[in-house]
């Protein structure tokens, strides 16, 4: 079980990458990096929406300084690739709008390292994790084609005889 902070200043991102975190892992929730910029040593994992922090005018200078000085392994999501973004070791940049197998393995790569972590976990979900950082960073062009869908045509033409009853109108009735 990793600790990991998210900063997020939207609270329906917060709750639903809380939720997709929740069984593995303990995760702790603040809308801008002010306040727990001096607690970052204290978590496994960073995750940091830059995008919306960019939206709401929170991501200033200040915190892309802390956030490219500390040494806490971090996830930026952005949407742009040129917006700006610290630049440093166990930083990875993941692409909204966020996909639950990038963002999974991404999250698997940091916290299934190191013996520390490791020590818990049996072989197999640690070669799991690292296969699915591996698929998350593999290129488009190696991915497997999409598979092709065969239509079905839901239309049938039927001919019957209208029979007598059909024509007549019914008799409303009363509510």
């Amino acid at each position: 079980m990793g600790r990991i902070l998210l900063i997020e200043p939207q609270k329906i991102l917060q709750q639903a990458i809380s939720l997709f975190l929740f069984p593995e892992h303990e995760v702790q929730v603040a809308e801008e990096a002010g306040s727990a910029a001096a607690s970052f040593k204290d978590y496994d994992l960073l995750i940091i929406d830059g995008a919306a922090l960019r939206e709401s005018d929170r991501l200033t200078p200040e915190m892309l300084r802390v956030v490219q000085g500390c040494g806490t392994p971090t996830l930026w999501l952005e949407e742009e690739e040129w917006a700006p973004s610290p630049k440093r070791d166990k930083f990875v940049i993941v692409k909204k709008p966020l996909e639950k197998e990038a963002l999974e393995a991404a999250v698997g790569g940091f916290l299934s390292s190191g013996p520390s972590r490791d020590r818990g976990r049996p072989p197999q979900s640690r070669g799991k994790a690292q296969a699915s950082l591996a698929a998350a960073t593999k290129p488009a062009a190696q991915s497997p084609e999409q598979p092709t869908f065969e239509f079905i045509d839901l239309v049938e033409v039927v001919d019957e005889a209208v029979s007598p009853k059909q024509g007549r109108k019914s008799p409303r009735k009363s509510k």
